[in-house]
């Protein structure tokens, strides 16, 4: 089954939304909590997508988890945890990635771990490679089998002292979920710190763990024996946030964020104001709106925390096509994060992409042959069209074209954003959104 969202645009969004618990946290301290020897609670879970596949694949695996019919928070207990079938694991995994985060905690609890051939978002390379030398350093052993991969660790994981090439989250949860746990100290140099990998640490130290991060990118982990559970609320999601601010900006609309949080979208909440949104900061949230007058270009590279997010970018591109001049975006953490806005140029937005560095930001990309640089002039009505959505931030970003569009839009593959966006075509119906929902075989 799948469904079609068809958007009859031109309707500015208005209202409320609310927004939980971080897509990029909330996976992550349910898988850390197989560490622990007793229950953990994690608050404010959104209902996504990942949120239900690590559910699932914790099940798989002998974890008890419960979730509160009212407050929707969730209590995980490993005390049973267990091998699973690679069969199982690989029909309850899908597309996420998150199943290779499971191995340091599963190899702790049980002694091995197997992940399936991995999928996710379609935006660019996102090698396994990282996790795989990661765990390896560790002591694992590391074996192809068919359909996945088997790993284990006969003689326990160790502490090591690992650089990474580029400061990646996913390698960086890695080490913190297996390092925790190991026999000795891990020194991990050019580590990621994003506001979500320092709540995990939070999760983590809550759990009994020793962990230190210092200025320079490097985090130390004093491994433990044993770990206790953690009761934890979990940050909000910044990314949506950002999502709902460029929509109030593309729709010019006026929309209030509750749960949007200030100090993680700093960086953000600057380029917003640059580009001519308006925006009322409070403690519950922030109001983000159209001022009514023109949007204004601007010179846009995207980068790690503290950077600009690379997840940013996709919606606020959006905004762009309505800004008055030539705007320069230079994206120099996944290289081909720009397939998005071939949509966008059929629906009118002028927007040339190009294979050279348009920028200072040091990158990974500039003679790899990838089209990681936009120019796009504006402004540029644009118009309905059809939409398949490639990926979630894309796919975000597709919708709100739309709704900003004159004329119908009809948009394939919606399922993607449920992994990511709590409720949103309740949202998008609250917001005062005109769109029907079909579902076809």
């Amino acid at each position: 089954m799948s469904s079609v969202l068809t958007i009859r645009g031109g309707v500015p969004l208005t209202g409320r939304v609310t927004v939980r618990g971080a897509k990029n946290l909330v996976p992550k301290a349910m898988v850390a909590a197989l560490l622990g020897s007793e229950p953990s609670v994690l608050r404010n879970v959104p209902e996504i997508k990942d949120v239900e596949v690590v559910t699932s694949l914790l099940q798989l695996h002998g974890v008890t988890v419960a979730k509160d019919p009212v407050t929707g928070d969730l209590t995980l207990d490993p005390q049973g945890a267990k091998t699973a079938s690679s069969t199982a694991i690989d029909a309850h995994a899908g597309d996420s990635r998150i199943p290779i985060l499971l191995c340091g905690p599963l190899i702790h609890a049980i002694g091995e771990a197997f992940i399936p051939d991995l999928g996710g978002c379609k935006i660019g390379d996102r090698p396994i490679d990282y996790h795989l030398n990661v765990l390896r350093q560790f002591g694992a052993v590391v074996e192809k089998r068919p359909g996945g991969i088997h790993i284990s660790a006969p003689h326990g994981l160790h502490g090591a002292k690992i650089s990474l090439p580029y400061p990646s989250v996913g390698a960086t949860e890695q080490v913190l979920l297996s390092a925790t746990r190991a026999e000795g100290i891990t020194e991990l140099i050019g580590a990621a710190t994003e506001p979500e990998i320092i709540d995990l640490i939070a999760v983590l130290q809550k759990m009994g763990a020793i962990i230190s991060v210092q200025t320079d990118r490097t985090i130390r982990i004093e491994g433990v024996k044993d770990l206790r559970g953690y009761n934890h609320r979990a940050l909000p999601d910044r990314n949506e946030s950002a999502s709902w601010a460029s929509a109030a900006l593309v729709t010019r609309g006026d929309i209030f964020v509750e749960g949007a949080s200030q100090r993680d979208m700093m960086t953000f909440l600057n380029t917003y104001r640059k580009v001519g949104g308006g925006m009322d900061i409070g403690d519950d949230g922030i109001r983000f709106y159209h001022q009514g007058g023109k949007l204004s270009p601007l010179v846009l590279e995207t980068d790690v925390h503290p950077g600009f997010m690379t997840d940013w970018q996709q919606p606020l591109v959006v905004a762009l096509t309505q800004a008055e001049g030539v705007s320069i975006v230079h994206e120099t953490v996944y290289e081909n994060r720009f397939g998005f806005t071939e949509a966008l140029a059929r629906m009118g937005a002028n927007i040339q992409v190009h294979r050279e560095c348009l920028g200072s930001v040091p990158c990974r990309f500039g003679q790899r042959n990838f089209l990681h640089s936009a120019v796009i002039s504006g402004p540029t009505p644009l118009r309905g069209t059809d939409i398949d959505i490639p990926d979630l931030r894309g796919g975000f970003s597709h919708l709100i074209a739309a709704l900003a569009a004159t004329g119908t839009s009809k948009v394939t593959g919606i399922d993607i954003i449920n992994r990511g966006y709590e409720r949103f075509t309740e949202k998008l119906a609250g917001l005062g959104a005109d769109f029907d929902i079909t579902t076809t075989k």
